[in-house]
């Protein structure tokens, strides 16, 4: 910081495609338009301090071979024609200064110029292959998480967090644009230089600077969400799993699908142990709710007691976004769960014949009986402490989904 309190460096995203020399080109000339003059690279970012405020040109010229600078007598003879040595882009580019109007251009014949561009060209190939491969390999990791599990569709939705789904894909998307993007643009200039038209300056960056932005965003994005979701709470759900408000509702919100026990047993005094809410891609509305059925107590209660508990309903009902991801959760559900941190286990579950709903699966362990009801795609999962039968509920659970 300088004595008056402004920043006297800071650094920027530079544009998204490397290969558009004009553009970036353009950009570093209204850096230095505004007082900010690039001293170097890190990164996707350009370094600047700053200064006076002057028009001067930028000039990036492809490396000749592997090297972090260019050769001293280069450099010197580019000095004696006004030319200054800013910075080189790793792998890339060197980058040029002129602050003399008249001094003249360090190319003036476009085919000459297209002809330095072999080891870069080469370079782009390579780097572009092996782009592919990370990230597909990226892409199989992140899917692999989940999907090497027997219940990635449950596992997912489960642990991601809202939006966490939309991101990915975005970074994906944005990653080959930005490949796709620097192919046509290396193959434009080529293909320019060749027919011996030189580069038109200036050249519009600013699309290219929010690709840039919305990238580096998508990927910063994708990597917290990934540090924050390895960390659990005290009943072991992810940080980022999306639930609203955890175990903070008193009563199902407006719309909530589940199993009441006043309507299941006749249950006349109950309550609710929670209520969650959560919205996903692939499931616009997930619901889970913990009701229990209380007797009465035998004397009056003191300080710290409680009602005995006589039932209790656990219900998650997701409504997917497809009928086809609701047959692919409910064959997921319907196989034993061993129960670890955070996950509730049961049994593989039976199925049942129905005419009321699409698929109707029951199981029982030592304490508990289950119940798995699909219509349509909307899946009900049922894990129930209690006398009633719930062979003998398939009614009133179609009644739920029928809603």
């Amino acid at each position: 910081m300088s004595e008056l309190g402004k920043v006297d460096s800071y650094d920027e995203l530079r544009p998204a495609n490397i290969y558009d020399v004009a553009a970036n080109e353009t950009w570093l000339e209204d850096q230095s338009a505004q007082g900010w003059h690039l001293t170097g690279f890190s990164g996707w970012s350009g370094l600047f301090a700053r200064g006076e405020p002057k028009h001067c040109r930028y000039r990036m010229q492809p490396l000749p071979k592997k090297e972090k600078a260019p050769d001293p007598a280069l450099m010197e003879a580019y000095q004696e024609m006004g030319w200054t040595y800013v910075a080189t882009l790793p792998g890339t580019f060197h980058v040029w200064r002129c602050d003399d109007p008249g001094a003249p251009e360090l190319d003036t014949d476009p085919v000459v110029q297209g002809l330095g561009y072999g080891y870069l060209r080469r370079r782009m190939v390579r780097d572009r292959v092996w782009n592919l491969l990370a990230l597909a390999a990226a892409i199989y990791f992140l899917s692999a998480v989940n999907w090497a599990s027997d219940t990635p569709l449950l596992d997912t939705l489960e642990e991601f967090a809202p939006g966490e789904l939309t991101v990915r894909l975005l970074a994906v998307v944005l990653c080959v644009v930005v490949m796709v993007c620097e192919v046509r643009a290396m193959r434009r200039l080529l293909r320019s230089l060749q027919e011996g038209i030189p580069l038109k300056r200036p050249r519009p960056y600013r699309r290219q600077k929010w690709l840039a932005r919305c990238l580096y965003g998508a990927l910063i994005g994708i990597l917290l969400l990934h540090l924050v979701g390895n960390l659990r709470n005290i009943n072991g759900n992810s940080l980022t799993s999306g639930w609203d408000g955890g175990d903070t509702h008193s009563v199902p919100k407006a719309g909530v699908v589940y199993v009441d026990l006043r309507d299941l047993e006749g249950a006349e005094q109950t309550e609710f142990w929670s209520c969650r809410t959560k919205v996903l891609e692939l499931c616009p509305r997930m619901y889970e709710t913990r009701q229990l059925s209380l007797g009465e107590a035998e004397g009056p209660l003191q300080p710290g007691d409680s009602y005995p508990v006589i039932s209790s309903a656990e219900t998650t009902h997701y409504r997917l976004l497809t009928e086809g991801l609701a047959r692919r959760l409910v064959k997921e559900l319907s196989r034993g769960r061993i129960a670890s941190l955070g996950v509730y286990g049961h049994p593989a579950l039976t199925a049942a014949e129905t005419d009321s709903l699409d698929e109707l699966w029951w199981g029982e362990d030592r304490y508990y009986q289950f119940v798995l009801a699909r219509l349509g795609r909307q899946v009900l999962f049922l894990r129930y402490e209690g006398e009633t039968d719930l062979w003998q509920a398939e009614a009133y659970f179609a009644s739920l989904l029928k809603k």
